[in-house]
């Protein structure tokens, strides 16, 4: 058998696995009576959160698999490779990524604001200037209130408000919007969204943060756990009481596996696309700076 041979087998079949041990454990509760425990307040928080913590760990460690795994993925190495060449490639045209980056900024926000005024069928002239300054006084109506008093019909009356709120809003929105500027370091170090289009998202170790913020929380909560209570041996051996407990495993592992399936399409997907979308820009640097 090959090495890591079982590992490849077992991520390729999770889901299978997953919806097997399910299943499985489905049918073992059948002989099973779930009834009260008759524990203390305190020996239930005890009990379910140490069986808490249990999860939360065995969730963590197959996400870091599945991020593993997304970046061992074939297409993630070769978009990962070129992405390094990119910005190999541009290394002699350094000083002139600053200059690129605020004109690409300075572009997607008259795009986005332009897009927003259309809704309305405002056109981007009409608003601002050539250099993004408001050039239209408040209040930003369309109509005035002469205007639409002056109208013959109720309905005509409330059809006039009603442009002139949706003119304003489109304006105010336009005029409110904030978009992340495109910097140097975001194209060339380790990791858009629709109204955002130089947010290329969470980096690998910012997402394992996020995902593995709930460390601090098990600190505590195993703090508290194992200073509040102690054990002693059970008198005798329930084997109800280890086939509930091995149930509960039983579904963190399955909850794991989603977990790892997550993080893996996760790294496949959203950061690969994001490092698509960098070298996307790089290119098109290049041909701005071989222009001069």
């Amino acid at each position: 058998m090959k090495k890591g041979s079982f590992e490849e087998a077992f991520y390729k079949n999770a889901g299978y696995i997953a919806v097997f041990i399910i299943s499985l454990v489905y049918i073992a509760g059948s002989m099973l009576m779930i009834s009260r425990t008759g524990k203390t307040v305190l020996e239930i928080l005890g009990t379910g959160v140490l069986s808490m913590i249990v999860g939360l760990l065995i969730n963590g460690v197959f996400r870091g698999i599945g991020i593993r795994r997304g970046d061992e993925d074939e297409k993630m190495r070769s978009t990962v490779a070129l992405h390094a060449r990119a910005v190999e490639e541009i290394t002699p045209y350094m000083s002139k990524l600053d200059s690129f980056c605020r004109l690409q900024t300075e572009e997607a926000r008259k795009s986005l604001r332009t897009q927003i005024l259309l809704e309305e069928g405002i056109s981007y002239e009409e608003v601002f200037d050539e250099k993004g300054a408001i050039k239209i006084k408040e209040p930003y109506f369309l109509y005035s209130t002469e205007e639409i008093k002056g109208a013959h019909r109720f309905f005509e009356r409330q059809r006039l408000r009603e442009r002139n709120r949706r003119y304003r809003g489109a304006i105010l929105r336009a005029m409110r919007l904030k978009i992340k500027s495109l910097t140097p370091s975001a194209l060339t170090t380790d990791g858009a969204r629709g109204e955002n289009p130089f947010d290329f998202g969470k980096s690998k170790s910012q997402f394992s943060r996020g995902k593995g913020a709930s460390d601090i929380l098990i600190r505590v909560l195993m703090a508290v756990i194992f200073g509040y209570f102690g054990v002693s041996l059970a008198s005798e051996i329930n084997v109800a009481s280890i086939i509930w407990n091995s149930l509960q495993i039983v579904m963190y592992i399955c909850g794991g596996i989603i977990q790892m399936h997550n993080a893996f399409v996760w790294v496949t997907e959203s950061y690969r696309g994001s490092i698509i979308r960098k070298i996307d820009l790089i290119e098109r640097f290049l041909l701005f700076a071989k222009k001069d």
